[in-house]
């Protein structure tokens, strides 16, 4: 990590660890903002004054967050898949047959048939 990117987080997380023990202190608490100061500062000041120092921090840091991603990302598309997705999926199944596959008005396959058209060779180019 060059020296800028170590700098820009000590300096931002630091800031967030300060501004959460300002929140947290604003609330009433006693302890948990002095904890969050001390985070703060122990990220801020070396990333103001020696940045290479937060190497390992921000490696470590980084890792805790491709972890948690990994599981928050589990977790949101599993709950939105049966809280929206499904429930979705059913109501359309009472309404209607949205790949039209009932043979009960008579028809004798599934077959769409289409006019042929002539050959147009920019409908090819962009089919998005």
């Amino acid at each position: 990590m060059s020296k800028t990117e170590l700098r820009t987080f000590g300096l931002t997380v630091g800031a967030a660890f300060a501004a959460l023990g300002g929140i947290s202190w604003w609330r009433g608490h006693e302890l948990p903002p002095r904890v969050l100061w001390t985070l703060g500062a122990a990220l801020f000041v070396p990333g103001l004054l020696f940045p290479a120092v937060l190497g390992p921090v921000q490696r470590g840091w980084m890792a805790f967050a491709a972890v948690l991603g990994h599981v928050n990302t589990r977790i949101i598309l599993t709950v939105l898949y049966y809280l929206v997705m499904t429930p979705v999926g059913l109501v359309m199944r009472l309404f209607r047959d949205p790949l039209d596959r009932s043979l009960g008005d008579g028809k004798a396959s599934h077959w769409i048939k289409r006019e042929p058209r002539p050959v147009d060779v920019a409908r090819y180019e962009r089919q998005f």
